[in-house]
């Protein structure tokens, strides 16, 4: 059932035998598939169904240095369904190379493989309404030709790797009426987690401190417990809870917090293709069951080897969200209403600051709308239709094919780096007195190299295939030079701070994803993944949160066929 927890009475004691801690997608799918075992679970997700200005407050925190990662409070949501209530919907799984050692990137490789999550990508394409988990447009459309641009794969690039779009699925909606007609589950709305209670040894947590606003504590005692509120709440819940474990908990060998990883992102330089009209699949295709599926542009594993760069994948889209080269109306008028909507989203500080920041670029793109708006009209209707009107949303506006240019978008691996952290701000604290975040995010040369060669090669190979040409400006030249001088956004794809190892001496967690020390506390999302890839981590959280979820209903059925002494 899902209940308002402001009107359970401070001091109260709640018991379960599971409790998760989070109201995303790890939770949400956690709470899902554990409650098919019958045994009983409490939610506590930090948050009512709608973000709240005070929700927003209490994940602001210091980034360090200044402009090096977008503010703490940006792109994460304190609610219920989290931000499953505002993703695309992109999913797309890690690739075999993603969980191997890979001599060139120090601290890669997973202490699990991706054949045993087979069955768990599956469920969780299916759970995020993508359809079949197929992700090679060989079998996926195989009445289609097999490339993005006929005549353009190679041994190095090729264009068959799928990317799957869900609804996009908000799972607080979509699952509402499991969660209100489950008798064996709690879901707390408002209630937030801060304080993990540890036994006087620090092997066993005992239970989960709990409150709707502060000095009204509550208490959750469950078997079990699975922190599952993103890779900084993670983090920040772990070392905060520090009155037993002075160094906060799993942190015995200070790891935890760190690795911290993301994706690096941009759009450098533009194609410009010899027939854009000609045997090449530019828009989004949708398979037999609807599902809308997009080709993208995919280093292989061994020629990631060859050049020891870390995974990336391209993609033609629109321009950089700051850019009008394009000189589409419907493009700006997409950007603008976008930089709007996202801006009012964080509240009207944040709002202004991003309309001073980007002025310049908006006002050219308002210009683009002003001047060629009349060309738009004609589209409106259909994109309305296609993106507001249809229970399976278009995921995005392409500029036209007639245009003939085509930005080449980027997204790669971040190599995990010890340095790359997420600590404590111990002179700050929020409203229920825990101390905030700082973030110290570092990027090494590998990540990128990656960069440059990949831009590199996709240039080589379309000219060279005779498909077309490959335009870089200067300020694309700039940043193949130096890309680390750009101002960094993680949208959202916080990664790896807790990260699972077959050691202690290596990870935060085991292969079961429980904190090593402790005999009861699990972690669920990506801060568990020792390596980013270059994929959105959605689907993979879903997937490795339902093997968790597994995990956790035979130990609670072994727990509950035990006889009492």
């Amino acid at each position: 059932m899902i209940e308002d927890a402001r009107k359970i009475n401070p001091g109260t004691i709640l018991e379960a035998d599971l409790c998760i801690v989070g109201g995303g997608a790890a939770a949400i799918t956690l709470a899902l598939q554990y409650m098919k075992s019958g045994h009983t679970a409490i939610i506590i997700p930090g948050g009512g169904p709608n973000q709240s200005s005070a929700c927003i407050d209490l994940y602001r925190g210091k980034v360090s240095p200044a402009s090096s990662h977008e503010p703490l409070e940006e792109n994460r949501l304190r609610m219920w369904g989290g931000t499953t209530t505002v993703w695309g919907g992109r999913c797309v799984p890690f690739d075999p190379i993603d969980f191997k050692e890979r001599s060139w990137i120090p601290g890669s490789g997973w202490p699990i493989e991706l054949a045993g999550l087979k069955d768990y990508i599956e469920q969780a394409n299916q759970l995020s309404e993508a359809g079949k988990a197929d992700f090679d447009a060989r079998s996926a459309f195989p009445e289609t030709q097999t490339e993005l641009l006929k005549g353009f794969d190679d041994d190095e690039l090729v264009t068959w790797p799928l990317e799957r779009w869900s609804i996009p699925t908000d799972y607080s909606k979509r699952y509402r009426d499991d969660f209100e007609s489950a008798h064996n589950v709690r879901v707390l709305l408002y209630a937030h987690a801060i304080h993990l209670q540890m036994n006087t040894e620090g092997t066993v947590l005992e239970h989960v401190r709990a409150a709707c606003s502060p000095g009204k504590d509550f208490q959750v005692h469950a078997k079990n417990t699975v922190i599952a509120c993103g890779a900084l709440e993670n983090t920040r819940l772990l070392l905060a809870s520090k009155d037993i474990l002075p160094a906060g908990i799993g942190n015995q060998n200070d790891l935890v917090g760190r690795f911290y990883q993301s994706h690096r992102f941009g759009v450098c330089g533009y194609a410009e293709l010899k027939d854009p009209n000609k045997d090449f699949i530019y828009d989004f295709e949708k398979d037999a069951e609807g599902v809308y599926c997009r080709r993208r542009f995919w280093l292989t594993a061994e020629t990631q080897e060859k050049y020891q760069i870390n995974n990336v994948v391209g993609f033609f889209s629109r321009g950089a969200a700051d850019a009008s080269e394009h000189r589409n109306a419907m493009v700006s008028l997409v950007m603008l209403i976008k930089t709007v909507l996202g801006g009012a989203r964080m509240g009207p500080k944040r709002l202004f600051q991003i309309l001073k920041d980007q002025r310049s670029e908006l006002a050219a793109h308002a210009w683009i709308v002003l001047k060629d708006g009349p060309s738009i009209f004609g589209q409106l209707a259909s994109v309305a239709y296609l993106r507001f009107f249809q229970k399976r949303r278009l995921p995005m506006i392409l500029p036209p094919k007639k245009s003939n240019h085509f930005p080449l978008f980027f997204q790669t691996e971040h190599a995990p780096q010890r340095e790359s952290r997420v600590l404590l701000d111990e002179s700050s604290v929020d409203n229920f007195g825990m101390p905030r975040l700082e973030t110290k995010i570092q990027f090494s040369e590998v990540d990128y190299k990656t960069i440059r060669i990949f831009v590199t090669l996709f240039k080589k190979r379309l000219e060279e295939s005779g498909l077309g040409t490959f335009h870089l400006s200067k300020a694309d030249q700039a940043l193949l030079k130096e890309p680390g001088r750009k101002a960094f956004n993680s949208n959202a794809h916080n990664i790896g701070t807790t990260r699972m190892a077959a050691s202690a001496d290596n990870g935060v967690v085991d292969t079961d994803c429980k904190v090593y020390g402790v005999s009861n506390l699990y972690v669920a999302g990506s801060s568990i993944f020792p390596t980013s890839s270059h994929a959105n981590p959605t689907l993979m959280i879903i997937a490795l949160s339902l093997r968790l979820a597994d995990h956790l209903k035979d130990k609670s059925d072994m727990s509950h066929s035990i006889p009492s002494q």
